[in-house]
Formats: C-alpha cells, structure tokens, sequence
C-alpha cells in the first residue's frame, strides 16, 4: 500500500481525494501551518512517504486580500518543502496543484506549452512554484487545474459565488468568457491515475469543453427562480483546455461536460 501525505486535507478537492482513496492508500493528511517548515520536518521524520500532494493554498481571493501571507502560503513553503526534500535519503514524489492562471487567454484550446502570462498574484506565484519545482527536483507531477466545481463547494468558487449573489440580488460582472469546468470527482480520478502510473510531467486537467459564463448565470437563477442583476462587457476571451496529454499517457475514462445537477445550489 502506498503512502501519501496530504498538505491541505480539508481543502475541496483534499477533502473529496482523501474520502474516495483512504481505503486504497495509507493517507497521512498534515494538519499543521503549511509554512511552518520546522513543524513539517518535525511531523515527516521517519515516516514513510511514497507521494506528497500539496492541496494547501491561498485562493486567488485571498491572495488579493492578503498579499504577504499569499506569497509565503502559495510559493515559499513550497519552496522550504523541496528543499527539504532534496535532503532526504528516499525523495518522495511531488504531486503539485497549479492552476489554469498560469496562462494567458487563447482563441484554441490550450495545450501545456501555451504561453504562460498570469495576470493575478495567485497565478504569477503557481507559475513561480511549478519553475522551482521543475528546477530543483526531478521526481514530480505538476497538475494545472481549470474550474473545478460539483456539490458543497465553499463561497469562494465561481459557482456558488454566483448563486451568492443572485440570492443578494448583487450585480454580477460578466465578460463574453467561455470557461473549462471539471468536476472534483473527474480531478480525484485523475490524481489516482497518476499516483498508480507515477507520472511525472505537467498535465492539464479540465474537461475540453468551454462554456458562457452568461450561461451558468442562466442555469443558476432558473433553479432559483429568481432575475440576476447581470452587467456583461464587450471583452470576449476563452480559457479551455486541450486535455490531448492526458489522453496521451494512458487516461482513457470519460470526463464529464458540466452537469448542472452537481452545481452547488
């Protein structure tokens, strides 16, 4: 049986990871400040660790709210926990959750060698850790996630956001935005495959298909039955993924387009 520790265990995709696999794999979730490395080193001594999934981050909210904690929380722990790692007789594979924000908006779907130009904080420090991590170690995966959504999402999601909103009657600012969304039971699918096949590369994970913005709106007042207060502008911009790598590798089970029946509402 393999062991993984788990940074960030009671995040969304952490939570839902450790309850489908806690049978399948000895899970060790760390329940510690992430950027207390002492602590860390502390906890892992003499533990055996076959994979490290690093869940814990800031959102991209909070990193505009708290821009000296983001940095510390979303790029130098991670940056102390490689370090680490590399003093250590058996290196454990690093599984690292970077994010869509890397990349700049595109016309096509996007394939991991589109040009990388994040806009906010959250996405410039991913993009920061992903070049560490590729720099200074050799055995890791790095997974760059589009929307994930599905049911008890926390506020801070797009979905619920919206749902949020148009129960508060709040104006909703929208673009002509064509978005990828994943659900967490396709993400967990695909970490498992990646543990089981010890992958080490950077892979998309998104559904490949895009859709409106507008067009959830629409789907989450209807169930609410209630008129949103929406402002769309003239910007026109799509962020979908060309999930041809993963396919490429071996990952072959269906990923589902969106389902409005898994919509936290």
């Amino acid at each position: 049986m393999k062991h993984i520790l788990i940074s960030g265990f009671n995040s969304y995709i952490g939570n839902h990871f450790c309850k489908k696999y806690k049978k399948k794999y000895k899970i060790i979730n760390y329940k510690e400040d992430i950027n207390n490395i002492s602590k860390f080193k502390l906890f892992t001594k003499k533990k055996k660790i076959d994979f490290f999934i690093h869940f814990a981050s800031l959102s991209r909210i909070q990193c505009d709210v708290n821009k000296k904690l983001c940095k510390r929380t979303n790029f130098s722990s991670i940056k102390n926990i490689i370090n680490y790692f590399n003093t250590l007789k058996f290196k454990p594979n690093f599984i690292f959750m970077s994010s869509s924000h890397v990349y700049t908006n595109s016309s096509n779907k996007i394939r991991e060698e589109h040009k990388k130009k994040p806009k906010s904080l959250y996405g410039k420090l991913k993009l920061q850790s992903e070049n560490y991590l590729k720099k200074n170690y050799k055995k890791y995966c790095i997974l760059r996630l589009f929307n994930v959504y599905g049911k008890n999402q926390p506020e801070n999601f797009f979905i619920p956001d919206i749902n949020k909103k148009i129960k508060l009657q709040k104006i909703i600012t929208l673009n002509k935005s064509k978005r990828d969304f994943i659900h967490v039971k396709d993400v967990v699918k695909i970490i498992n495959f990646i543990i089981k096949n010890n992958i080490n590369d950077t892979i998309n994970v998104g559904s490949g298909h895009g859709l409106l913005l507008s067009s959830i709106v629409k789907i989450v007042s209807s169930h609410n039955k209630i008129k949103p207060l929406v402002k769309i502008n003239s910007k026109n911009d799509k962020l979908i993924a060309n999930i041809s790598k993963l396919r490429s590798i071996g990952y072959t089970f269906k990923i589902d387009k969106i389902n409005e029946k898994n919509f936290n509402i």
